[in-house]
This record gives C-alpha cells, sequence and structure tokens, in this order.
C-alpha cells in the first residue's frame, strides 16, 4: 500500500525483498532507527495537501497483516477533510534478527464520508509513494504498535454517563460560576476578616460576616448568599483589594474575562452554580425560526443548539454533544441517544446556520468524519531523560480504582497510578513516566502495563487510557495521545461527546484538585471549512465566558502557589500551542487535530516535530548544533522560531556556548525576542559572559528591551574585568559604577560627574584599596556569570547542551518553551 507513510510509523526504510541479514554487533556499529513524526504531509499539484496519520493494525493474520489510517485533505489555507484508508500487507518474519518485511501493499478502502468524490485522489496519492520494494521494519517495534491498537479498539466506544444536568436559560448576558459542592472555605495567609472558597477556579472570598466577594469578568460583585442577587460592589475597600492580592499570590485564579481577554461592558450577570449545570443564553427573548427542509424550529439567538420538534412539541438541547429532550424549558430533561432522534434532525442542510449539529446526528457524513478524527493521535518522539517533578498537597495519598487492582494519588493535579508498591506510573503533557516511589525520581518508561488500559470510564483518571507508547530506541521513547485524553470521547452509537459525564468534588486539602468536568463549559463540536472537525468551550456568543478545563491535560503550573512552576510554562490562562486564550474564558473552536499538547515540553524534551504539521496554525522551525573547530573549540547551540497568524503571537530566539581546551577561554550567550504582530507590543534581550585567561579579560552582561504599546523600556547592566592591566568597569543602566582608574562616576541630568563624596569611596579616599575592592568584586561577578550561564564545565550539560534551562523553561521562563507557556508569556526574555 502507500505507505512510506503507513508502516513508516515504526521507523521502517525501504529494503530490498530479500532475506534480512543477521544483525550487527555493537561493535560494528549498529545504526538503530529513528521513528518519524506524524503527521506526513504530500503536496498535490493544485497547492493542497495530503496529511496521512500514524496506522493502527487491526489484525495480524500469519502472513497477513491489514489495518487502517486517518488521512486528511485540504487546501494550505483551510481546513482539512477527514477520511480513512484501509489497506493490507504481506508479512515476512526473521526473528533472529528482530525484522519484519512488509510486500504486497493493497489499499482495501478508502472512505471521505463527507466528500467521497475525493477517494481516488487519495488513493491514487498513496500509491505514488509507495515503494515498490517493500519496507523493512524492527519487529518489537511492529509489536508494540499491534498491541497498542489492538487496546485502542478496544476502547473505541465509551458508556459514557449520560444523567442530564441541571439546565438553565437565561435572556442576559450572564457568568456561570461553578463550585465542585458546597463551598469549602480555606484561611488566606496573613489576612484577617476574609477566607478563600478553593473548590473552584475563579477568586471568590468570603467576609467574617459570612458575605461573598466575587472577582469576574473585570469587576467586584457581592451577595449575602451564593445563590442570592449578585451586584456590583459599589466601593471596593482597600482590606477586600488586599485580601484578593494576596489570594491570587498563594494561587492564581481565573479572572473570568471575555473572549478578547478584557474586562466585559457592561458587566455581566452572575450565576453561581453548585452541581453539573449548563447555561444556555439567549441575547433577549428566544426566538424560534424554521428549518429548511425539517418540522424543526431552532433557537436563533441561542448560543447552544436548541430545537423545537413540531410534531411532538418537544423541545432538543445539545450539550456537549448530548441530547436531551423536554416538553418545556423548565424541564425535566431526559437523555436521547443520538440514533434516536426524529428523523427530521439528519435532513439539517450543511449549510444551515446550526449545521454543526449534525457531528452528533448518528449516521450522518458529519459523524461519521467526526468519528474518524477522534482516533488520530498526535505523537512525538521524545528525550528518555525528560524530568518530571511530581507535588503531593502532604503525603501522598491512594485511593482504590474501581474493578482494577490499581489506586491512584488523590492530592495532585498529575495522575499518579500505583501498580504496586515497587511500581508506580504517572501521565505529564502526553508521556508516561514511571518510578519505584511516589515520590520519584521519575523517568520516561517505555512500557505500559495492559491493566492500566483497564481503568474505567468512570474513574477520574480514564483519560490517561488515551495516552499510549508506540515504540523506542536506546535513547528515546515514541509517545502520542487520541481526542480522549483531551475529554473527545467517541460513545456508543457512533458520535464523539465531550467529558465522560462522571462527576465528582475531587480532593480538597490545603489546595483542591478538581476532577474532570463535563458541562459548565459550553463544550461544542463545529465541521465546517473553518475549523475542520474542532471542539471548543464557551464558543456562543462574544461575550460567552466559561470558565476553562483544569484537570489533566489542561492543567499548568499557576506560576505562585503549590505545583508550580513546571517543564511547560509559567501561566494557564494566557496564549499558547491553541491559538488565543485557551485556558482562560474563551476557547472559540479549536480544531483538536492540529493542536498539540507535546509543544508544552519544549525542543529540550522532544527530538522530532512535537507540535505536529499544523495545517493553518502555528508556523515554525528550530534546530540544535555542536560541534568543534579547527582550533580545538568546543561549541554548543540552539535556536528557533515561531509565529501563529490567529493570535499574532510570534517568538526568536537562540543560545550557544563555547569553550576551548587549550586556550581555556569560554563564553556563553543566549538572546531572544517575543511580540505580537497584531498589538504590537514586543519584548527582546540578550544576555552574555565569557573569559580568557590569555588575555586576562572577563565580562557579563544582560540588556532588556520592551514595548507595550508604545511605553518602551531598555535595562542594561554589565562587567568587565582585565586582570594583567588590574582595571574593572560595571554599568547598571548605563551608570559607570568603576573606571580603569577606580574613579566613580554617576550619570545625571547634568552629564557624566565623577563622584568625590563619601558612599561609594572611603571618606579617607583610599582610592587604590577601594580600586582593588572593586576589581575583585567585578572580576568575581563576571566569573560567576560565566559558570552560571553556562560556561566552564557546564556548557554542555544541563543549563546548554541538555536544555533543561532553553527548551523547558525557556530564556528564564519567559519563552515557555516556544508554546509551553505562550510565545509572550509575559515579558519575554526576563520575566
Amino acid at each position: 500500500m502507500a505507505a512510506a507513510a503507513l508502516i513508516a510509523l515504526l521507523g521502517a526504510t525501504p529494503a530490498p525483498a530479500q532475506p534480512a541479514a543477521a544483525p550487527q554487533s555493537a561493535g560494528q556499529g549498529t545504526a538503530v532507527a529513528q521513528p518519524p513524526s506524524w503527521p506526513r504531509t504530500y503536496p498535490l499539484p493544485d497547492d493542497s495537501q495530503l496529511q496521512l496519520y500514524q496506522p493502527q493494525i487491526d489484525a495480524w493474520d500469519g502472513d497477513v497483516m491489514s489495518g487502517r489510517a486517518a488521512v486528511a485533505l485540504g487546501p494550505k489555507s483551510g481546513a482539512p477533510t477527514y477520511g480513512m484508508v484501509r489497506f493490507t500487507s504481506r508479512v515476512a518474519v526473521d526473528k533472529p534478527a528482530g525484522l519484519v518485511h512488509l510486500a504486497s501493499f493493497a489499499i482495501t478502502g478508502v472512505e471521505v464520508p463527507t466528500e467521497p468524490g475525493k477517494a481516488s485522489l487519495i488513493r491514487s496519492t498513496l500509491q505514488a509513494h509507495l515503494p515498490s520494494e517493500g519496507m523493512t521494519i524492527p519487529l518489537d517495534q511492529l509489536q508494540a504498535s499491534y498491541a497498542v491498537n489492538k487496546e485502542l479498539a478496544e476502547l473505541k466506544t465509551q458508556p459514557v454517563d449520560n444523567t442530564p444536568p441541571q439546565i438553565l436559560f437565561t435572556t442576559t448576558a450572564t457568568v456561570q460560576v461553578p463550585i465542585a459542592g458546597q463551598p469549602v472555605l480555606k484561611p488566606i495567609t496573613g489576612v484577617t476578616g476574609f477566607q478563600r472558597v478553593i473548590n473552584t477556579r475563579p477568586l471568590l472570598l468570603v467576609d467574617d460576616a459570612g458575605g461573598y466577594h466575587l472577582q469576574a469578568a473585570g469587576t467586584w460583585y457581592e451577595s449575602t448568599a451564593l445563590a442570592g442577587n449578585w451586584v456590583i460592589t459599589p466601593k471596593v475597600s482597600d482590606a477586600l483589594t488586599a485580601a484578593a492580592k494576596t489570594a491570587t499570590d498563594e494561587l492564581a485564579a481565573d479572572p473570568l474575562l471575555g473572549k478578547d481577554g478584557k474586562a466585559i461592558t457592561p458587566p455581566p450577570a452572575i450565576l453561581v452554580t453548585t452541581q453539573p449545570s449548563e447555561l444556555i443564553q439567549t441575547e433577549g427573548q428566544p426566538q424560534m425560526l424554521p428549518v429548511v427542509g425539517t418540522n424543526l424550529l431552532t433557537m436563533n439567538n441561542a448560543d447552544h443548539a436548541v430545537f423545537l420538534e413540531t410534531t411532538s412539541n418537544s423541545y432538543y438541547v445539545l450539550i456537549a454533544g448530548r441530547w436531551f429532550t423536554a416538553g418545556d424549558l423548565k424541564g425535566p430533561w431526559s437523555f436521547v441517544a443520538s440514533n434516536a432522534l426524529p428523523k427530521d434532525f439528519a435532513k439539517i442542510n450543511p449549510n444551515d446556520p446550526k449545521a454543526n449539529v449534525l457531528v452528533s446526528v448518528a449516521g450522518t457524513p458529519q459523524a461519521k468524519e467526526a468519528a474518524i478524527a477522534a482516533t488520530i493521535p498526535q505523537t512525538a518522539t521524545v528525550k528518555r531523560d525528560v524530568p518530571l517533578n511530581v507535588v503531593y498537597d502532604g503525603t501522598p495519598r491512594f485511593e482504590t480504582i474501581s474493578g482494577t487492582a490499581l489506586s491512584y494519588a488523590l492530592n495532585t493535579p498529575v495522575p499518579v497510578i500505583r501498580f504496586n508498591a515497587e511500581r508506580y506510573y504517572a501521565v505529564a503533557n502526553g508521556i508516561w513516566f514511571v518510578a519505584a516511589s511516589p515520590m520519584g525520581p521519575w523517568r520516561v518508561a517505555d512500557v505500559v502495563p495492559d491493566t492500566i488500559y483497564t481503568i474505567p470510564v468512570s474513574s477520574p483518571v480514564h483519560y490517561v487510557t488515551y495516552v499510549r507508547i508506540y515504540g523506542n530506541t536506546p535513547d528515546t521513547v515514541v509517545v502520542g495521545y487520541t481526542p480522549g485524553y483531551m475529554g473527545v470521547v467517541l460513545a456508543p452509537g457512533g458520535t464523539v461527546v465531550y467529558g465522560t459525564g462522571y462527576s465528582c468534588p475531587g480532593y480538597v486539602g490545603t489546595y483542591w484538585v478538581s476532577c474532570p468536568v463535563t458541562y459548565g463549559l459550553g463544550a461544542g463540536f463545529a465541521l465546517g471549512a473553518a475549523e475542520g472537525f474542532a471542539f471548543g468551550f464557551a464558543a456562543g456568543w462574544p461575550w460567552s465566558v466559561a470558565v476553562g478545563p483544569y484537570w489533566g491535560p489542561y492543567w499548568h503550573p499557576w506560576g505562585p502557589g503549590p505545583w508550580g512552576p513546571g517543564p511547560w510554562g509559567p501561566h494557564p490562562w494566557g496564549p499558547g500551542p491553541w491559538g488565543p486564550g485557551p485556558w482562560g474564558g474563551h476557547w472559540g473552536y479549536t480544531n483538536v487535530n492540529q493542536t498539540n499538547i507535546y509543544g508544552r515540553w519544549g525542543g529540550a524534551a522532544t527530538v522530532n516535530h512535537a507540535w505536529g504539521t499544523t495545517w493553518n496554525g502555528t508556523e515554525w522551525a528550530g534546530r540544535d548544533y555542536r560541534g568543534t573547530t579547527a582550533n580545538g573549540t568546543a561549541f554548543t547551540g540552539r535556536g528557533a522560531a515561531a509565529f501563529n497568524p490567529y493570535s499574532g503571537n510570534w517568538a526568536a530566539g537562540h543560545e550557544g556556548a563555547h569553550a576551548n581546551p587549550y586556550t581555556g577561554a569560554e563564553g556563553a550567550s543566549r538572546a531572544g525576542a517575543v511580540g505580537n504582530a497584531y498589538t504590537g507590543n514586543a519584548a527582546a534581550g540578550r544576555e552574555s559572559a565569557g573569559y580568557n585567561p590569555a588575555t586576562g579579560t572577563a565580562h557579563a552582561s544582560q540588556t532588556a528591551v520592551t514595548d507595550n504599546h508604545g511605553n518602551v523600556n531598555v535595562d542594561s547592566r554589565g562587567a568587565a574585568v582585565d586582570t594583567h592591566t588590574n582595571t574593572a568597569a560595571a554599568w547598571n543602566n548605563g551608570n559607570v559604577m568603576v573606571d580603569h582608574d577606580g574613579n566613580v562616576y554617576r550619570h545625571s541630568d547634568t552629564g557624566w560627574n565623577r563622584n568625590t563624596g563619601t558612599g561609594w569611596h572611603d571618606v579617607d579616599n583610599n582610592y587604590n584599596t577601594r580600586n582593588l575592592d572593586n576589581e575583585a568584586q567585578a572580576r568575581s561577578w563576571g566569573q560567576q556569570r560565566v559558570d552560571n550561564f553556562g560556561g566552564g564545565n557546564r556548557f554542555g550539560g544541563d543549563d546548554f547542551g541538555g536544555g533543561d534551562r532553553f527548551g523547558s523553561g525557556g530564556f528564564d521562563r519567559g519563552f515557555g518553551g516556544f508554546g509551553g507557556g505562550g510565545f509572550h508569556g509575559g515579558g519575554g526574555f526576563r520575566r
């Protein structure tokens, strides 16, 4: 079949159709095939493209293997159409050599549900890339892939919980504030008069009189009861302001801002809920309009899909991919399966404004395409030395996972699974880790016990079952996840839903750890020319606001607080690899197959295109380099750049170090810039340090420039010393402190002035002694900066070659790892 791609997933390389030679010994320099990245992209003559996703092996019977692979076809500047390719191949196994040869590929079927006419183009394009000689691949990688895909087949559909949530309607702009059960109050360190409601993400405080104070949508509100009338606080007291600052310093809160990240004007109403609830909003009184060609009426001005089926006079609403029906908008509501809807729902025109609902109507081409898209894995090849630090609220506390011999840690946001007393597994940003203790040390796992994939859908950590290991080499592991990791589940009936429907209050101790949530997010799906297959939150009216997901793959270290910071960036609410504002008030519709969790790890952790091939989102490029020059100088460095045309965020940077063992000269530098092409805001900076014992010179400097809406700030400081001439100089934003004679100068409005008074010089004007002290201080500073920055013995280690600081934290965490915390996650180079 077609795939230099289909089986190349396992590191396959074209090979002659002949018996494989015995493997070479280690001394013969056996090459280890590096697994490829996915998806694979093939350009088409009309300037469109075909993408092939990682294949899934469905059956292996003797010398015949069959499987399938998802494909996407469309213009580079638009959204793709998804389809499925099925294939078979003859296989010959050489167990002593550990190799498998695949030949006689055949495409047995191509399905493109929404555009069946494209099937022939997909078939011919893939056939054109088929190597006539077949392929040879490692046996162990093929076996690992087969095992993974058998497990995935068992997870094809999940018995999700479809108990109706509380469904509420409002005709005015309203912000829903969900609390996980009844409010749990916790003291604020050093603050009297206020406590914080800990089991909700927004900032909600309670005063000593029992009054509630909420900060949301850029406004302070107050109420005497959670279910009471919330009014705008007429005057915010200094005590409330101080309490709020201390509380958010301890643990950041969701500000509940609008789509543009700004305060909502005029301020919306507030609705606090303590049970699973979904708020449906209309602009004014509901307006019902007919749906052409059906007996349906649609609520035209609602932010959810609401229909009235006129033959039965029943209402239908679509929430998180599930249909609920009632005879009245006040309820009671009951669940109706997607394959039991009135037939008129399947007759909705694909061009109708409400056509996105076809994704949730069983049997439609749109539902079939969405089901295909939900099987597509995002993959990355990661280094085995990727670090993980798991933080608990006190001593690890484990709870049994129903129906299994496993248990999971309650008091950490990282899913930690206890397999037995000597083995623990954890998932962070799509990578499996293993340790002998819940406290670590953690290392990247290259195999996961099958029993983990029996974790039931009712468990709060079920989402880890969608993270897989596809293969490994001595240095790397191939990992991946399907959309189920992010909550997009294929339910019985063949349609996708968001969330499992199961709810729990989560862990509440000193801090709160949320369970996965299904309702209260405004979760919905889309399938169209602009989005492809996509899902999002609060995806209705522009003023819609919802608490963003903050469990599992959505969770980020909060900056200040108990859980952060971590390797994927400093803040969950800012721009990041998902496009504008993914963690806070508005996701919009985001193409689930064009986002990638692995971008959070940065280039230090991944060895291939961890961000995947974006269809029309972030464009990026990067490289690592190291070597030795002719004169013996060793060097190492890396650089990268990225741009997102939707958010306007861009970033670029590089870092490097060098050392010469003969001369002793060494140095290091790094520089970066971040900004937004639409707002014009930008920041840039550079640090460098160096030392040459032959010349006796050392230097260290740091410069940063920021531009915030035209307010430009420049910060420059540094030091230089020459041990041969016994001179030194240092400066701080233009203020020279010491010159080569030991004189001190200060810059003021009158220009440069030599300082001859006390404070910088000794009273007895002992300039020589003072000069030597200043020299020693500057020399020490310069040498420390060389050591700290990556020179000396560290230029090729953790700080530079290993890359923890460049790719994971990235430029002092201002870079966020080129997509971890966002391209302009807060100050850029120096944060």
